[in-house]
């Protein structure tokens, strides 16, 4: 059966409809990705080569001993202060006895030298006294000689007595200037001899205190490898404290996208441990002044024969919201989904210059350690200086 004519245009008439209607919506669909590429996507540069990076504080003690005991494990969380690991302190306990019991020995060994200066200079007045009767007696003498009124033997006897007055003035002055010599400009408590058995006992103090080894700031142990029993140096590595807040994220970037990043944009992160249920918000630090090849132990060697180019990556480094790492902890080494919005292109590349650096990261429990160590010098001190000096 044949189609009429007019059946013909009706059918030839629903095509064109749907081909228009079908060319329109391809149309209306390009302009819609178009806007959205030029309002959205062009203006966000995104990568899943990114991962969590953070510090991890090695611990190490600064004192040589025999672990006497671990008060902490893997996947433990620390506080700021709290003891991780004691050593033996027996030998460290009688070094500081020893120190203190020679703080006070040397106390009293410097007080007899201010007695020493009140002695000497007794015997120069004792030397100036009799310096005086030798001269009245060798003048005594001269006068009546040329009468015969002393023998000659008995005149020389005189001169010579008051040549060696004279000599143990001298000797009793140098005397008397080398005693204090030993203590001048000085009190007691300022003598050098003094202060040396004081920073003694205080080394012996603060290696003491050091035999408990505690954590730098709050985190989560990692990297046990100290076991009961076993000797320890300095710079033996113990374990490991990750502190939860210390924690940014390495983005790698190919170098063509990196065009339009800069410091400070906004970021928005997913990680894979909590999914797109929820977004980090971060900005962008600074980037790297290298790629991770050229960083590498063995880096590229490019100017062999055989070269083939392959496009580099450069790590940038976000910072998260403190608050958010609070309520969503992550652990390092953990993969992050990284957007980075480059519309704002006003950023540099280079950080500015700080007119003034400030610590970063700073923990003042080192600084601590001598804390009591200063009343029980005191306590030392006041026990062995004497009450009355000889002047």
């Amino acid at each position: 059966m044949q189609e009429t004519p007019a059946e013909n245009n009706g059918l030839q008439s629903k095509r064109k409809k749907y081909l228009i209607w079908t060319f329109t919506l391809i149309i209306i669909t390009a302009v819609v990705c178009f806007v959205l590429w030029w309002f959205y996507f062009r203006v966000e540069d995104n990568t899943q080569d990114a991962y969590v990076h953070g510090n991890a504080l090695e611990i190490t003690t600064q004192v040589s001993g025999i672990v006497q005991s671990i008060n902490t494990d893997n996947t433990y969380f620390v506080q700021k202060n709290q003891v991780l690991i004691e050593l033996d302190p027996t030998d460290y306990e009688l070094q500081l006895r020893k120190t203190a019991a020679n703080l006070g020995k040397t106390v009293r060994h410097v007080a007899t030298l201010f007695d020493d200066v009140g002695e000497k200079r007794a015997d120069l007045h004792r030397a100036q006294a009799e310096l005086v009767k030798a001269q009245q007696d060798y003048d005594h003498r001269a006068g009546v000689i040329a009468i015969g009124g002393v023998s000659l033997e008995n005149f020389e006897h005189s001169e010579a007595s008051l040549r060696v007055a004279h000599a143990e003035v001298n000797k009793a002055n140098c005397a008397l200037v080398a005693s204090q010599a030993k203590v001048e400009h000085t009190t007691i408590y300022t003598h050098p001899e003094v202060i040396a058995a004081q920073e003694q006992m205080k080394e012996a103090y603060v290696n003491l205190r050091r035999t408990k080894i505690v954590a730098p700031t709050d985190g989560i142990v990692d990297r046990r490898g100290v076991q009961i029993g076993e000797w320890v140096n300095p710079n033996d590595p113990l374990l490991a404290v990750v502190p939860i807040d210390q924690l940014w994220v390495e983005a790698n970037y190919k170098e063509i996208h990196l065009k339009r990043i800069r410091i400070g944009q906004p970021v928005k992160m997913h990680a894979d441990i909590y999914g797109d249920d929820v977004e980090f918000n971060g900005k962008v630090v600074g980037l790297s002044m290298g790629t991770g090849a050229a960083f590498s132990i063995l880096p590229p060697q490019n100017a062999t024969g055989n070269w083939i180019k392959i496009v580099q990556r450069l790590p940038v480094r976000i910072g998260f919201e403190p608050e958010e790492l609070r309520r969503y902890p992550l652990r390092i080494g953990l993969s992050m989904d990284v957007t980075i919005d480059t519309k704002d292109e006003r950023g540099t590349v280079i950080p500015t210059p700080q007119p003034q650096l400030h610590p970063i990261y700073h923990t003042d429990v080192y600084s601590e350690q001598e804390q009591g160590v200063q009343a029980w010098v005191e306590a030392i001190m006041a026990q062995n200086v004497p009450s009355h000096l000889c002047q």
